[in-house]
């Protein structure tokens, strides 16, 4: 157990290692804090929540650093949570604005936004076009057996995926598309699916060969439609920039991660299916190349049904206190957003 005064000390290091990363020492703490105790008992109360696992020593004559389990012990217990300025909101509303362009556009703004206001990376897994109404489907030939499937979402979002079938010219492609269109724009690719399934052992299906194909062609352009997931990172330089790194071969690592599309992906999964904010500490995050490093995160939904996530990647000592209901803001913003759609 830990009493109210440790919890205060325990406070003041943490805002200590958040303010400058090094590791912080008894003097400095009672120097800076105005505390009305001795350097000796701080260092003691230091000593004891090392004991606990909340503190680590690099070197017997340095200061302290917060271990991943301190951490999550002060924002358990001491960290009190603030809500973010009403400028910033109205910033962040207005930027997010889908009438501003695409949804993608809009994903990639929230994206930027992240990453300048918290001053760390961000990250923004896009939402799956599988819950999403579709505005149209076209077919490009490329050669023989092969052609591109481009799906457009009514939201502006645009899926390209290369198929292999029967060679089809493209004016048999383009009737394909037009018959689909008509039949099946302003549905979601979930309740398309569906359709196309019973359409084709209708009678129709049956007795009407374009019918037959376009059905065929329809069914593979949207099959595994859901399993291409994509996202976007922004502010990528801050990382590579911060003292963290001054180790050539973290940097390297960290840099092979974030050019590892289904490393990226893995991250942002964890958080896909939950709700609320996520903190995951050091190694929690996965192999990054560094246990130095934190990602807060959340699950944004669409129509209550989860459909992406977005996070922070930055030190263990970032500014949770206002990464946290930053976070928590965006994802609430782009929910709501995604209601209209």
């Amino acid at each position: 157990m830990i009493n109210q005064r440790d919890k205060q000390i325990f406070g003041f290091i943490m805002q200590e290692f958040i303010n400058t990363g090094e590791p912080v020492g008894s003097r400095v703490v009672s120097r800076r804090y105005g505390l009305d105790i001795s350097s000796a008992t701080i260092r003691n109360i230091m000593s004891d929540l090392e004991e606990m696992g909340f503190l680590s020593q690099p070197h017997v004559s340095a200061g302290r650093l917060p271990t991943k389990d301190g951490i999550h012990y002060y924002l358990d217990e001491i960290l009190k949570i603030r809500t973010i300025p009403k400028q910033e909101k109205t910033l962040i509303s207005r930027k997010l604005s889908k009438k501003t362009g695409s949804l993608k556009d809009t994903l990639q703004k929230a994206g930027i936004l992240l990453s300048e206001i918290s001053g760390n990376t961000s990250i923004v897994l896009l939402p799956k076009i599988n819950a999403f109404t579709l505005k149209r489907v076209e077919f490009v030939r490329l050669d023989q057996g092969r052609f591109l499937v481009i799906l457009i979402s009514k939201s502006g979002l645009v899926y390209n995926h290369i198929v292999e079938g029967d060679d089809i010219s493209q004016d048999d492609l383009s009737k394909y598309s037009n018959y689909l269109n008509d039949k099946y724009s302003g549905l979601s690719i979930h309740k398309m699916r569906k359709l196309l399934s019973d359409e084709m052992v209708s009678e129709k299906s049956m007795f009407d060969n374009m019918v037959k194909h376009a059905l065929e062609l329809g069914i593979l352009a949207i099959d595994n439609v859901e399993d291409s997931p994509d996202f976007v990172m922004e502010g990528k330089d801050i990382v590579f920039n911060c003292p963290e790194l001054t180790d050539i071969e973290k940097l390297r690592e960290i840099v092979r991660t974030f050019e590892d599309k289904s490393r990226m992906l893995r991250l942002l999964n964890q958080v896909y299916d939950g709700t609320g904010v996520k903190i995951f500490i050091g190694e929690e995050i996965g192999n990054i190349g560094t246990n130095e490093f934190s990602m807060v995160a959340s699950s944004y939904s669409h129509n209550d049904t989860p459909a992406g996530s977005l996070g922070v990647i930055g030190p263990m000592r970032m500014d949770y206190q206002r990464v946290i209901p930053l976070v928590e803001y965006m994802a609430k913003v782009l929910s709501t957003m995604l209601e209209e759609i």
